[in-house]
C-alpha cells in the first residue's frame, strides 16, 4: 500500500502509512521487552521511537565543514 501511494505522488499516504508501520513496530518491540509494562511506559516507549529528529541548522547553504571550520566562506 505504501509503494503503490508513493507510485501514485500520493506522499501524504504513504508517509501516514510509514508513520503507522513504525509506531506498531515500537508498541511490538515495548511489549516483547516488557510483556507486563503499562501503558504509559508502552506509549513514552512509542513516543520515543517515532519523535521526528530536526535537521541540523549549523550549515549554511553551499557551504562546507571545512571552509565554515576555517572561517573561509567566499566573500564580497
Amino acid at each position: 500500500d505504501m509503494r503503490k501511494a508513493a507510485e501514485n505522488l500520493e506522499f501524504g499516504g504513504a508517509a501516514r502509512l510509514r508513520d503507522e508501520i513504525k509506531r506498531l513496530e515500537a508498541v511490538e518491540l515495548a511489549v516483547a521487552d516488557d510483556p507486563l509494562a503499562r501503558q504509559s511506559a508502552v506509549d513514552d516507549a512509542v513516543e520515543e521511537a517515532v519523535s521526528k529528529r530536526g535537521r541540523s541548522t549549523a550549515g549554511k547553504a553551499g557551504s562546507n565543514a571545512k571552509s565554515a571550520a576555517k572561517g573561509k566562506g567566499r566573500r564580497r
